[in-house]
């Protein structure tokens, strides 16, 4: 009974986060490539590089650091939209993209939201954005920078020991192989877990389906992905829970993709997973 109702808690959770239905469980043994047009293959890594199956919100104390200058892209005169991720997670407020001579772009201290707008001077109709989930930045400039023109950013950022969430040796990356709607994810102790993925659709929208005639496909903006995957590691059976997301910068790349999930051993052992892909 504690193991069913911990299950469906963790089924509302995730539908919470996502505001959509929980739909990977159904069809898992039939192949669909309704998914397709989006692939979250790749290798998923904790964005600090310590464990990434970790226990929930357990950790040493934060120290923080500075990252000062980070360069972030350069301009080539003609690009006016750049996006990309920082090294590390900045703390909220103390952010700061800036353009040699130029532009300054700064966070709003102690929003909740996970996409922030960055206030942005001078206020000539330049926008930006910033994730704290993916680490991922989007600035959009009325023309384009000279070229040799740095993108740099400072902030600062803590760092937290977090510790090992499952049984046996640490895990610090999952290689995510998607080919339609079918998983196949890898750790870095070289087991392996199969499964499936829900429907894909657009933040707070409805079910993409690539095989419908009359969907026009996303071309920008953000995507999720519920998946759901089985194995076996180091000697307990695991299922892996969650979402896959990233954000479309063409009809065809999915950039700043993520992982959140939840990694639950038979034992009742249940722990963290938060990850980017490299």
């Amino acid at each position: 009974m504690t193991k069913l109702i911990s299950w469906l808690t963790l089924s509302l959770c995730l539908c919470v986060l996502t505001g959509c239905e929980w739909t990977a469980g159904s069809g898992v043994d039939s192949w669909d490539d309704s998914g397709n047009w989006v692939d979250f293959s790749g290798s998923y890594k904790a964005s600090d590089g310590n464990v990434l199956v970790r226990q929930f919100g357990a950790g040493t104390a934060p120290v923080t650091n500075t990252a000062s200058d980070e360069l972030l892209a350069t301009g080539d005169g003609s690009t006016t939209a750049f996006n990309g991720q920082t090294g590390y997670t900045p703390v909220r407020g103390s952010l700061t993209i800036f353009t040699i001579g130029g532009y300054r772009f700064t966070d709003t201290a102690g929003t909740t939201a996970d996409t922030v707008s960055l206030t942005v001077t001078p206020a000539d109709g330049t926008t930006g954005t910033f994730n704290y989930s993916t680490r991922a930045w989007a600035l959009n400039f009325p023309a384009p920078l000279a070229s040799g023109t740095q993108i740099l950013a400072t902030y600062q950022y803590a760092i937290v020991t977090p510790i090992q969430g499952n049984h046996g040796n640490a895990i610090y990356s999952f290689i995510v192989y998607q080919t339609g709607n079918k998983l196949q994810i890898t750790d870095s102790n070289g087991a392996m877990y199969e499964g499936t993925m829900g429907t894909v659709r657009t933040t707070g929208g409805l079910p993409i389906d690539a095989k419908d005639p009359d969907v026009i496909l996303p071309t920008t903006g953000p995507v999720i992905a519920q998946f759901s995957a089985t194995g076996v590691s180091q000697g307990y059976n695991v299922t892996l829970v969650g979402v896959l997301q990233g954000t479309l910068s063409t009809a065809t790349t999915l950039t700043s993709r993520s992982m959140k999930a939840t990694f639950v051993e038979a034992a009742g052992n249940e722990a963290d997973v938060s990850a980017v892909a490299n």
